[in-house]
């Protein structure tokens, strides 16, 4: 009886410390593309910006080129405690929170945008010897679309997005330190004028036996890649060079 219990103990444990991708990818399946009704505008270098100030905070966004960081609020720090001297105890810390098209990207005049989209984690940990674990992930849907009295309009599904990181002490000794992680979302490489991008945010903190693990998430950023559309007087031209190169090559075979 002993044996069964403690089997079915790790399992229920393992459960426990599954990676918190799983959670995000439910999460975000029930996302709506109906898009946020806040969306406040900051402009990058070739792209238009929009984000859900009802979720970010409103100021919480910065631009540098064509990237848009968003400063983190406190509710998403997670820390997990047990009792000094205790060996059997356990604690977890969970805080997730969702965004139907939180984050809107719109290309410039004269450019375009690609459907390939970064999104970067940043922020700090502390897991305590053998028994920590901290996780957080941020996941997504990309859209298509285009803007429409202050709202984005979905049109397409593109992809999905997610980033994550994770860190778990199995040591004698504690660890502590910080990450900054950035993933692409996987898709074939088109362009559209404007993207969305749902969001769905997960931080954990698991602690087994005493001791104290924590997470702090500072920053969450998307990366956004803009390419130049010639302008029409181009494509014109480019067509007419053509047609002379065209008209020279037949003179040349009546000649031959």
């Amino acid at each position: 009886m002993r044996c069964c219990f403690d089997i079915i103990s790790g399992a229920i444990m393992n459960i426990a410390k599954l990676p918190r991708l799983l959670i995000l990818a439910a999460g975000a399946a029930w996302l709506s593309s109906a898009g946020a009704t806040n969306l406040v505008q900051i402009d990058g270098a070739h792209t238009t910006f929009f984000y859900d100030a009802d979720f970010w905070g409103l100021g919480a966004a910065s631009v540098l080129g064509d990237t848009i960081s968003l400063q983190m609020r406190p509710d998403m720090n997670v820390s997990a405690s047990v009792r000094a001297g205790s060996t059997t105890a356990t604690q977890t810390q969970q805080a997730t929170d969702s965004d139907s098209v939180g984050i809107v990207a719109v290309a410039k005049t004269g450019y375009s945008l690609t459907t390939k989209v970064g999104t970067g984690l940043n922020g700090s940990y502390f897991t305590a010897a053998k028994g920590g674990d901290v996780q957080v992930s941020l996941g997504g849907t990309i859209f298509t679309g285009y803007m429409e009295n202050g709202a984005f309009r979905s049109q397409d599904v593109v992809t999905g997005s997610a980033t994550y990181f994770s860190n778990a002490s199995n040591g004698s000794a504690a660890q502590a330190g910080s990450f900054d992680v950035l993933m692409y979302s996987a898709n074939p490489l088109t362009y559209a004028n404007a993207i969305g991008v749902d969001n769905y945010l997960s931080t954990y903190a698991y602690q087994s036996g005493s001791g104290s693990s924590s997470l702090s998430l500072n920053a969450v950023r998307y990366e956004f890649s803009a390419v130049a559309v010639p302008e029409p007087e181009t494509y014109a031209m480019l067509l007419g060079g053509i047609a002379v190169l065209a008209g020279v090559a037949r003179r040349r075979g009546g000649t031959a």
